[in-house]
């Protein structure tokens, strides 16, 4: 297929930038945007309105808890992140496969770090890493009665527990140093990654 006939959901959409600029850069797909700030998504809806922009839902949802009506129904999931701030993570990770169609793509943005943390602290920017970490991503999960995971969850264990969800190894790639000091996993359900 191509991308004009794609159906995207795009987690933890924010304030919203990320999922404009895919939004305007294929105009024929229809993505969707969740978040459970729902006074983000309203600026959201203001911006896409002034914007032009007409083929983004934005909804009000809990990553952790996949609609039911979401079974089997996307093509693509973008998660630009933020799985390590969710409070049940590995709750998201079982329900991305259930989301998608046949041979569906998951791409997930998180940062690239050691689960080792003795490892993990060898890296200059450990420090910057552990404070933001500590201040916002563990505690966004911890008041939500979560895991808090935190941004140096470290790369082995996103791996152990995406196989933990379901995820066989064969179904995940994991891509480093791409981007800077961020890790891509990419996920595909069905026949693997070729």
């Amino acid at each position: 297929k191509q991308w004009y006939q794609r159906r995207v959901p795009i987690t933890a959409g924010g304030r919203g930038r990320h999922v404009m600029a895919v939004a305007q850069r294929y105009p024929n797909s229809k993505f969707t945007s969740f978040d459970i700030d729902n006074e983000a998504l309203e600026l959201n809806k203001v911006d896409a309105e002034k914007l032009g922009v007409k083929n983004v839902e934005f909804v009000l949802g809990d990553f952790c808890n996949m609609k039911p009506e979401w079974t089997n129904k996307f093509d693509y999931v973008m998660i630009f992140d933020c799985m390590h701030d969710l409070p049940h993570p590995a709750e998201a990770m079982k329900g991305l496969k259930g989301v998608l169609k046949d041979n569906g793509i998951v791409t997930m943005l998180d940062i690239d770090t050691s689960s080792d943390m003795v490892s993990q602290t060898k890296n200059p920017i450990s420090a910057v890493l552990y404070n933001i970490s500590l201040h916002h991503c563990m505690s966004v999960s911890l008041s939500s009665g979560g895991v808090g995971l935190g941004a140096c969850w470290g790369v082995e264990l996103a791996q152990k527990m995406l196989g933990e969800a379901g995820w066989k190894e064969e179904e995940v790639r994991v891509i480093t140093k791409d981007i800077p000091n961020h890790a891509v996993y990419v996920m595909t359900k069905g026949n693997g990654l070729m």
